[in-house]
């Protein structure tokens, strides 16, 4: 019996198309064209370098002559050496340092891009639930209007109301109709993008009503993720910014441009070639070895080397100024939230006034102390409240998906998945 509550309970999570924050973020990055792309470029980048850290293939020179013998026979005279193509000592280290550099490079590179991709889908995620608030507020206009403008034809046909009164109340009923459907498109188009960002194949047949996107048995879930407000005092912000990836990927991209400097100013003989083998004269076989040694008399290594101090000394000064730029544009989104904040806060104390004197309206308006225009009037006040709230809710979310891409990170809490 418990089995079966176990497997039913799984089986309704599946079909309210509820996931995990963990698999949330798994499926980020598994279906992200982007991230599997960045993935495969940084392995062939590694794989290409390791490559230019081997040795270069031995191969065997051979030469043959047709020389007469001191008994004045033709004969072949064969010389054949093994030639091989090291890298030097000095060059191997330096040449593994920047393998071990550019790994490092390349895993936090792959970290930063994830981290956006996570953002991104997050920002959407939460803008396609408060967007659903959004309808839900848009269709109760709708329904307040829709009754209202058949009590003002039954007024109309009375004779207690202008035609132009009648015609108002369906222009306001029409513009409610007119944002609920706009409202449904961008749902429609947010569940599409994650669908494909979460690999979800559950289409909706076309031609259906609407509220099968709002079904809970259809409408996507993710535990744990939901609209937050952002706190980060100015030590936490400091600690932030000390691991910033932006930050360390430039610090690695110098230090590589570095260690190039350093192997260009070594790496003089990378023609050096030796061999040795044998050679016959005379019927004899002797000893054979043959060296190519370059002679570095020209300033071209001079010039490498100076070419990778200036991109060294670039990247050194980027990465100044991007510390500088993280540090102002993040305080200005943190200023930006904070406001915000105070912005909903008031707007929910407002909604819950508004509510109020809707209440009082109604009450007026049920008793004839006021018109209906009065009694719309408050109706309308309070919706737009509603409606306020769900868009400065919105905009807070962008704002802290802003924060987040400028830090690298994200600030919600993964688990064992991050």
């Amino acid at each position: 019996m418990r089995t079966l509550l176990i497997l039913g309970f799984l089986l309704a999570c599946l079909n309210a198309r509820t996931l995990s924050l963990e698999e949330f973020y798994k499926r980020v990055e598994h279906n992200s064209m982007e991230l599997i792309q960045k993935k495969a470029t940084f392995i062939s980048l590694l794989e290409e370098q390791k490559s230019t850290n081997s040795w270069d293939f031995p191969f065997i020179s051979n030469e043959t002559s047709i020389v007469r013998n001191y008994q004045g026979i033709a004969e072949p005279q064969p010389r054949t050496v093994l030639m091989i193509k090291p890298k030097l000592p000095w060059v191997s280290r330096l040449l593994a340092r920047s393998l071990s550099i550019k790994n490092v490079q390349y895993r936090k590179s792959y970290e930063l891009s994830r981290n956006l991709a996570f953002i991104g889908a997050k920002r959407l995620y939460l803008n396609y639930i408060l967007n659903i608030e959004k309808y839900n507020v848009y269709s109760r206009r709708e329904q307040i209007f829709l009754s209202q403008l058949n009590a003002a034809k039954s007024k109309v046909a009375a004779g207690s109301m202008s035609k132009k009164d009648y015609i108002n109340f369906k222009n306001s009923y029409l513009e409610s109709k007119l944002a609920k459907i706009n409202t449904e498109t961008l749902i429609i188009n947010q569940e599409r993008m994650l669908n494909t960002m979460l690999a979800i194949v559950d289409p909706v047949e076309r031609g259906s009503d609407f509220g099968i996107f709002l079904d809970k048995k259809h409408a996507l879930r993710i535990s744990g993720l939901k609209f937050e407000y952002v706190h980060l005092g100015e030590h936490a912000l400091e600690r932030v910014l000390q691991r910033s990836l932006y930050v360390e990927i430039l610090d690695l991209a110098a230090k590589d441009y570095r260690v190039n400097a350093n192997l260009a100013n070594r790496n003089v003989f990378q023609n050096f070639e030796f061999g040795l083998g044998s050679e016959s004269y005379n019927s004899a076989t002797n000893l054979s070895m043959e060296f190519y040694i370059p002679l570095p008399v020209t300033p071209k290594n001079i010039h490498l080397k100076r070419k990778f101090m200036a991109l060294e000394n670039g990247t050194r000064a980027q990465n100044e100024v991007m510390k500088r730029n993280i540090h102002i544009n993040a305080n200005a989104y943190l200023n930006q939230l904070e406001t915000k904040e105070k912005y909903i806060r008031i707007q929910i104390d407002a909604i819950d006034n508004k509510a109020k004197l809707m209440e009082m309206g109604r009450v007026a308006y049920e008793s004839q102390k006021i018109g209906l225009f009065e009694y719309l009037f408050y109706q309308n006040a309070y919706m737009d409240a509603l409606i306020a709230l769900a868009e400065a809710r919105i905009e807070y979310v962008n704002i802290t998906a802003l924060l987040e891409e400028t830090l690298g990170e994200t600030l919600t809490h993964i688990g064992s998945a991050y």
